[in-house]
């Protein structure tokens, strides 16, 4: 898993849902990084108070089905 580091807010975001909503897109690039190593992302959020976006971070559910009968999957 890939995370992206936005040290201007100190937050941490799954690359792979991060968009628009997650609010990064006023951060310079050079505030900016790329990790897939989650002891650093833990010790980032333990050691200097970063916290997991809450947008791209939570569980993303999706709906299927054919109107009658829907499902939930995570």
């Amino acid at each position: 898993m890939t995370f992206f580091i936005d040290h201007n807010k100190k937050s941490i975001h799954l690359q792979k849902f991060a968009g628009d909503r997650c609010g990064f897109i006023g951060t310079p690039v050079s505030e900016r990084e790329f990790t897939n190593c989650p002891k650093y992302v833990e010790r980032l959020k333990r050691e200097s108070r970063y916290n997991r976006c809450p947008y791209c971070t939570s569980v993303h559910t999706t709906l299927i089905g054919d109107g009658q009968d829907i499902r939930l999957i995570n």
